[in-house]
């Protein structure tokens, strides 16, 4: 049914048939030509297969993403420009694509007719965002027939995290927030929805969603005056440009916070913020190295 998280069979065969939430998806057979709107690219690559055309990442454009290197070349792949605000859907079709990948795609409900009359498209179980990162890359491996491949990279994958969790048991049980700067003086976004996916990934560290941030945040949305209800022990910040990092660092209210005056936050430019709100299966290595010195803080952290 659509919304129900996919399951691994123990020998994929074609056609395969994809429920997610916007309808049924049935493949006819193994795909070749592959084109990834949202970071499907990260799952295609732990089990050897290259897209023919991927999203690109405005912050980073070209592939250059550094947990790729080594996993997949995308350098013979297209680049989709602007994919999530004016999808080029005359430059999808003409690729001639067998699939067409989606599961993390914001504003898919307006373009999945259009796509599917293309080629086969498969989009999000639930929502854009919600769905855990093993769920969304056993979608996708599925959706190519290697699940048993799929499998294995979750393992490694896991296995990454736990180690991080077993070698930080201080971990356990503490807080953090999660919140991006857009513009001077306009209110932070906040994740503020337990049912996301880049909590799900802190929770196998062992932290929680801080709980003032349940109750104070309306909407994913925190005005400036607000600030000090990001405090955790750890604490995210994001930024849209340098000079909003620069502005937030002069400004008493931000630097009076506990997790700032500490150490205990870490503040990233527009390229980790995003990806620390898509984790996948190839990044969240990578994320857990950007933010390492960062949580030694907050598990060697005496609250006595």
């Amino acid at each position: 049914m659509p919304g129900a998280a996919p399951t691994a069979p123990a020998n994929d065969r074609f056609p395969v048939t994809i429920h997610h939430k916007l309808g049924t998806t049935t493949i006819p057979a193994e795909p070749k030509r592959i084109v990834a709107l949202s970071y499907e690219e990260d799952t295609l690559g732990a089990i050897g297969i290259t897209p023919i055309a991927y999203g690109a990442n405005d912050f980073l454009p070209g592939g250059r993403y550094p947990w790729l290197v080594g996993k997949i070349d995308l350098s013979g792949s297209t680049e989709l420009k602007n994919v999530f605000n004016a999808l080029n859907l005359e430059q999808i079709a003409g690729l001639r694509p067998d699939l067409i990948l989606a599961t993390n795609f914001y504003g898919l409900e307006n373009h999945y007719d259009e796509l599917s009359r293309i080629a086969p498209t498969v989009g999000f179980i639930n929502e854009p965002g919600t769905s855990t990162w093993q769920d969304v890359s056993r979608l996708i491996g599925r959706a190519v027939g290697r699940s048993a491949q799929t499998e294995q990279a979750i393992s490694a994958t896991e296995a990454d995290i736990n180690a991080v969790a077993a070698r930080l048991p201080g971990l356990r049980g503490r807080t953090f927030s999660s919140s991006f700067y857009h513009d001077p003086g306009q209110p932070f976004a906040v994740i503020d929805d337990p049912a996301t996916s880049s909590v799900a990934l802190y929770a196998q560290l062992g932290l929680v969603l801080s709980p003032t941030v349940t109750s104070t945040v309306k909407d994913r949305s925190l005005s400036m005056e607000q600030i000090g209800s990001l405090d955790a022990d750890f604490m995210f910040v994001g930024f849209a440009a340098p000079e909003l990092r620069t502005s937030l660092d002069g400004n008493p209210a931000y630097t009076a916070i506990p997790a700032v005056r500490e150490g205990r936050v870490y503040q990233a430019d527009p390229f980790t913020a995003l990806t620390f709100n898509n984790p996948t299966l190839l990044n969240i290595p990578w994320q857990l190295r950007q933010i390492a010195s960062t949580l030694e803080r907050v598990a060697a952290r005496d609250t006595a």
